[in-house]
């Protein structure tokens, strides 16, 4: 009975040890359920999400989050706010510990190709977690304690703007640099305000800096073209004491005002610049602004050389004595003299210079057109092209524009001019140069009275041609028509023309609007180019060339600039067509206002004038007009504030085209 009971008591106990371990297992399967172990795979997905954002929140590590993200923005400050890509490509555990490997992709601004590489990180198992294990070796692996990245960049050489033959229009030309030598000068300030008045600056500014500088300074108050100098008057510049100019030369345009709303400028870059490139501009970068230079800068500027480098912790020079009190240090209480390690190239691409930009532009002509609206007091441009090819030739704006692109930008109602998108109009419903129409002093639309300009040729009132009627801009004749040709195929006349099309220059332009709403006396005042309809002088340029070259003439300025042209709305203009209209336009010059062009050598000028009033003067003020043709040269001339467009733009239109046929 003994030994029974004492197997009895052997069988229990074991049961009661096996019930323990499955309650045991049990509670350890129930504690995994609840919070899992992290196979590695979290964490360094956090991890790299940490990397790649900077910000390492609040993740384990063997020291605390605060000292490491100190140090991860120290050493990544010079890359900011450039942040990598980081994708974890594979976690290798090994009992407590584990090795995260880390791909890197840097998308560097300005450089094509990512900088990539891989890195690794250690961790190791706390519980159910893991503790990432500092090194800066995670950030680059050639980094070591103390380092920090170093972005070096660097610029190739800007390309020039070309003009038509290549040549450089922006290049090295003679200047005269005009200041103060203040050396065995007594009164050095009377000296500078005599010379600040005479080359017309700031005189309490500049004796304020001349007074700024050391005794035997030189201080210089102006730099000037050749020619601006030349024009100062020599007795009155040597009557002033201390004054000296140098000569050198600095890249300048043919002229100070040449071209200067199509080229624009270049400047070193502002806060403001480097801010709004997001990363793409750094300091001491040359930037384009305003004209080609802001539109095609990338060209220009080409790609910029990147070096990025591992720079080490500043270590003190090895020293003879103990430092005392007095040494200076910085404020990582290292000695102020200490020296840097040489900084270790990790990443680097080289420079590539910029690409010219070659324009249509002559710039004898683009001269010419400048010099022709030097003396115009009011806003005005003059666009030519040539028909062929559709190439701006000169593009100039008047000195009263003030830098603001009137030739491409301006917003205008082309007047009279438009008479022959409207003959265009009155052609495709049947009249030929020789229909008649009904010209009188005076005609209602709806209700409104128009009119034919002061001074009309009474000889050509009554009924007559449509070609005398556009050779003396009968306003009457055309305004009687606003029933037979609709608003909607007067539209269609002008974009035939051009008038409309979107087409991309390289730099913004206004290629003209005609509404196709228009109604009543609206639609009457748009067959004489009032009412809304509204061009600029690019635009006007354009519809001369296409009446001169019989088909749709595409505008360009830049050589290889593809604008991407979308013709306007309506059918294409006809051969036929443009003959006719180069007729009627013939007979302005013949037996019309433009008669000035007439006594122009070469092949046939053709032409029209205009003349817009606009604002709420009595009288109201008026635009004037020419658009004029000469073989394979077409030219718009605009003046805002003008007389009749024959009185203001004639003689500009002649003197231009003579220039063209010089050239």
């Amino acid at each position: 009975m003994g030994s029974v009971k004492a197997h009895t008591n052997v069988r229990e106990s074991m049961i009661r040890r096996a019930a323990t371990l499955l309650l045991t297992f049990g509670l350890v399967l129930a504690g995994t359920a609840c919070s899992p172990q992290d196979n590695g795979t979290s964490t360094a997905d956090a991890l790299a999400k940490a990397l790649g954002s900077h910000t390492v929140g609040e993740l384990s590590f063997d020291k605390p989050a605060a000292d490491v993200q100190k140090e991860l923005t120290v050493l990544s400050e010079s890359l900011a706010p450039v942040w990598p890509t980081v994708r974890v490509a594979g976690v290798a555990i090994t009992d407590d510990t584990a090795r995260v490997s880390l791909d890197y992709s840097w998308a560097i601004p300005n450089v094509a190709t990512p900088w990539t590489y891989t890195t690794s990180a250690d961790m190791k198992r706390n519980g159910n977690d893991w503790t990432i294990v500092w090194t800066p070796e995670m950030v680059e692996p050639k980094l070591a304690a103390g380092d920090r990245f170093k972005l070096t960049t660097t610029h190739g050489v800007r390309a020039g703007i070309l003009a038509a033959d290549g040549e450089a229009i922006v290049k090295e030309r003679p200047v005269k640099i005009v200041g103060i030598n203040k050396d065995g000068l007594t009164d050095a300030e009377t000296s500078a305000k005599a010379l600040a008045a005479l080359v017309n600056i700031d005189p309490a500014a500049y004796a304020a800096e001349v007074k700024a500088y050391g005794p035997v300074a030189f201080v210089d108050a102006i730099t000037l073209r050749a020619e601006a100098f030349a024009a100062l008057d020599p007795a009155k510049l040597d009557a002033v004491k201390g004054v000296l100019v140098t000569s050198a030369t600095e890249p300048l345009a043919p002229s100070r005002t040449f071209a200067q709303a199509l080229l624009g400028s270049v400047h070193e870059a502002t806060a403001e610049d480097i801010e709004k490139s997001k990363g793409k501009v750094v300091a001491g970068q040359v930037v384009g602004s305003g004209g080609l230079q802001a539109s095609f800068d990338a060209q220009l500027a080409g790609t910029p050389g990147v070096t990025i480098s591992a720079v080490g912790a500043t270590t003190a020079t090895p020293a003879t004595s103990t430092p005392t009190a007095s040494t200076a240090t910085n404020d990582a209480g290292i000695p102020a003299d200490a020296a840097s390690p040489p900084a270790r190239t990790l990443y680097s691409v080289d420079p590539v210079d910029g690409k010219d930009v070659k324009t249509t532009l002559l710039t004898g002509l683009q001269s010419a057109a400048e010099d022709a609206l030097a003396g115009v007091k009011t806003p005005s441009s003059i666009v030519v092209m040539r028909p062929s090819t559709g190439a701006i030739l000169a593009s100039a704006n008047g000195p009263d524009s003030a830098g603001y692109n009137t030739a491409f930008l301006g917003q205008y109602a082309p007047g009279s001019t438009f008479k022959i998108a409207t003959s265009l109009g009155l052609l495709r419903q049947g009249m030929t140069p020789s229909s008649i129409v009904n010209c009188t002093p005076e005609f209602t639309a709806d209700g409104k009275k128009f009119f034919n300009a002061p001074g009309y040729a009474p000889e050509a009132t009554g009924e007559i041609s449509l070609t005398t009627a556009v050779a003396h801009s009968c306003n009457t004749a055309f305004v009687s028509q606003f029933e037979n040709l609709s608003q909607e195929k007067l539209a269609n006349a002008a974009g035939a023309l051009g008038i409309g099309m979107e087409n991309d220059l390289g730099l913004a332009a206004f290629t003209g609007s005609v509404p196709r709403d228009s109604a009543g006396t609206e639609h009457a005042a748009s067959m004489i180019g009032q009412g809304k309809v509204q061009v600029s002088p690019l635009a006007m340029a354009t519809m001369m060339s296409t009446v001169v070259k019989g088909t749709a003439v595409v505008p360009s300025l830049v050589d290889g600039h593809d604008g991407k042209a979308k013709a306007a709305e309506g059918a294409a203009l006809t051969a036929k067509e443009a003959a006719d209209l180069r007729t009627l336009m013939r007979a302005v010059v013949t037996e019309g206002y433009l008669n000035i062009l007439g006594e122009l050598p070469g092949p046939d000028a053709i032409g029209k004038t205009g003349t817009a009033e606009y604002g709420n003067d009595v009288p109201p003020r008026t635009h004037s007009w020419v658009i004029a043709a000469q073989g394979d040269i077409a030219v718009a001339v605009f003046v805002e504030d003008g007389d009749l467009g024959a009185v203001t733009g004639g003689p500009l239109a002649k003197t231009i085209l003579a220039a063209a046929a010089g050239k």
